[in-house]
């Protein structure tokens, strides 16, 4: 069998490199003409004509219209194409009390080009089959999956989870074997530090709590950009501290002054030994009246001046769907 010699093998690294950066510049360019992609590449433009050609061909960009060129001969705009590729987040919430499974198709931008919610009986990884099928059969260009969920994923296993009958499930190995595309968990709060981190004038270390009405809370830690993981997963399970509430009892959040103290103590906690930026806060219940006795109350457990900015947030769904779509793009190589 015929080997490529060290200099054939460099050639077709180096062949790779140039497309991969091509790609790239084209897709934050979104439209372009060779002439500005060699520009902002430093290749010339006949490397970057022939990668060009190469994309159309793959179908990873379409030709667009003539423009004129400085009194040249006029130039081929070339346009990145982002739904060559798609990916497919699955997310559960509580709505209005009802475990639901929301579901999104996003293109290669994070643009999110199809939605569903359906209520879920969470009994069975099975049981988010369905919704999934009919998905891929909608948008055949579906190329990775993402689920976030409210527990923990370690070594591709559901190791806790507010639905117990999913613990132990080998999430990530059934979904791959199941449709053949990659698979990332992550965390539901996670997800959403994740997708606010994405936000223009974002804080650069920040936690991020979730109160539940039927579940104990959760909190995701964005550190200096990155997330808090642990070393198995469980950094953030805030419903785990000590602190002698009953979470999950109705009487918890139908109380202001019950709610906003077992708040005001997990808030306390985390920022005794993360000392966050900003907190951010949402539960369906909570209201500005809320947030402004989980204040007073924060105050009286720890000094002002070592407090982070607290605050509220009306769109976890909108963060969560972010943060998701973002981890799952990443497994896509274009």
């Amino acid at each position: 069998m015929k080997k490529n010699s060290p200099s054939g093998a460099n050639a077709l690294v180096i062949k790779d490199l140039n497309t991969r950066l091509v790609r790239q510049a084209l897709k934050n360019a979104r439209v372009s003409t060779v002439r500005d992609l060699a520009g902002m590449t430093g290749l010339s433009t006949v490397t970057v004509a022939g990668i060009v050609q190469a994309l159309v061909a793959g179908g990873a960009a379409r030709e667009g219209e003539l423009v004129p060129s400085n009194g040249g001969r006029p130039s081929r705009l070339y346009r990145f194409d982002e739904q060559q590729a798609s990916v497919l987040v699955l997310f559960t919430r509580e709505i209005e009390g009802r475990d639901t499974a929301c579901l999104r198709v996003a293109d290669l931008y994070g643009q999110i080009v199809a939605s569903e919610n359906h209520p879920l009986e969470a009994g069975s990884l099975e049981a988010f089959e369905p919704f999934i099928d009919r998905m891929l059969v909608r948008f055949p260009s579906i190329s990775a999956l993402g689920f976030g969920l409210p527990g923990i994923e370690y070594g591709g296993t559901i190791v806790a989870l507010d639905y117990h009958k999913l613990v132990g499930a080998p999430i990530i190995d059934h979904f791959q074997s199941r449709y053949g595309i990659p698979v990332v968990f992550e965390n539901d709060v996670n997800a959403a530090v994740l997708g606010r981190g994405r936000q223009e004038g974002a804080a650069t270390s920040e936690a991020y709590l979730y109160f539940p009405r039927k579940y104990p809370p959760g909190s995701g830690i964005r550190i200096e950009g990155r997330l808090l993981k642990g070393s198995r997963h469980f950094a953030g399970e805030v419903g785990f501290l000590p602190l002698g509430i009953a979470w999950g009892d109705p009487n918890l959040t139908e109380s202001i002054e019950a709610s906003s103290s077992a708040a005001a103590q997990v808030i306390v906690s985390l920022a005794a030994v993360l000392d966050p930026e900003s907190v951010v806060l949402f539960g369906e219940f909570l209201t500005p009246t809320h947030l402004a006795e989980i204040r007073i109350r924060c105050r009286s457990l720890m000094p002002e001046e070592s407090l982070p900015q607290i605050s509220l947030t009306e769109d976890f769904t909108q963060d969560f769907q972010d943060g998701l779509v973002g981890l799952t793009l990443e497994l896509l190589d274009l």
